[in-house]
């Protein structure tokens, strides 16, 4: 009985895709550590609200892609039988409509923020994926506003949501990059996204001229960064690791863009621009809980 129990829990951990929940929980702290003073409260439900959100997003995604997946990856819970398909999308819906519900303690706009992304991966999964660019632009912005969400949250508890345009920068930063990334990934799936009439960057426009355009997208947004730094008072080890975490990825797309492959190169710099974007993040947490770093003079209000 215990190792039913077990290996159900395991397979519901798998559906739900805990590691990126961490994530994500990662991303709201950061995102309220953007804030002067963090009050627990805003933050706790933010954090609860994000992760209730994307686990129900993980789950409704893999309902959707049943089909594909008993081809491409049978292991997969409901594919392999180990979570039912409608017990994954009861599940789904449940966490969707529980994380957007769970917002509104914090306020309107932050409880509407929610239900905005709620919407968005039922929606993105069910057929917006499926069309290439603007379901790379769907998750950029779905990415982004963890990030985003955990400064709303703060700022409308306290009162002070005319702050949040600080953010922008910030929230322009990651989707960027996410975009920049989502474009390389639709290089590496090209293939099968020509066989399938998947309309990415890359199979409208060629492989190369993709990697191009998403190297231009993520210039624009380590240049996000560097004026974030500026306009919430971010300090030495954000522009650190933007710098480094960027240069990187910049370095990858440029040598994957000149290749005589691109295709068969483009799984290193979507790796690197993940590497790059956790250290964006560590970067923030880090900044803010060494009070002794130097700090770039925030803009006066």
């Amino acid at each position: 009985m215990r190792g039913g129990a077990g290996a159900k829990l395991a397979a519901y951990a798998e559906l739900l895709r805990v590691h990126n929940l961490l994530a994500t929980a990662l991303a709201v702290v950061a995102g309220s550590l953007l804030v002067k003073e963090v009050e627990p409260f805003p933050l706790i439900v933010a954090v609860a609200s994000a992760t209730l959100v994307a686990a129900g997003g993980y789950a409704v995604n893999d309902y959707f892609d049943i089909e594909i997946d008993r081809i491409n990856k049978p292991q997969r819970p409901i594919p392999s039988g180990r979570v039912g398909a409608r017990e994954a999308y009861l599940l789904s819906t449940f966490l969707l409509a529980a994380g957007a519900l769970v917002a509104f303690s914090v306020g309107l706009a932050t409880g509407l923020f929610a239900t905005l992304n709620a919407f968005l991966m039922y929606y993105y999964s069910k057929w917006i994926k499926r069309t290439g660019l603007l379901g790379n632009i769907v998750v950029s912005f779905s990415t982004a506003s963890t990030i985003l969400y955990g400064a709303l949250a703060e700022l409308e508890w306290a009162g002070s949501l005319h702050q949040l345009w600080t953010t922008v920068p910030v929230f322009a930063m990651v989707f960027l990059m996410t975009l920049s990334r989502e474009i390389v990934k639709g290089v590496e799936d090209f293939v099968g996204d020509s066989k399938a009439g998947v309309r990415t960057v890359a199979v409208i426009k060629g492989p190369r001229t993709a990697l191009k355009v998403s190297l231009l997208l993520l210039a624009l947004s380590i240049g996000c960064g560097y004026i974030a730094a500026w306009s919430v008072g971010l300090g030495a080890l954000f522009v650190a690791s933007i710098t480094v975490g960027g240069a990187i990825s910049l370095l990858a797309l440029f040598k994957c863009a000149s290749s005589p492959d691109p295709v068969a190169c483009a799984s290193k710099p979507r790796r690197l621009m993940k590497v790059a974007m956790f250290l964006g993040l560590v970067g923030i947490i880090a900044d803010r809980a060494l009070p002794h770093v130097l700090y770039i003079q925030p803009r006066r209000e």
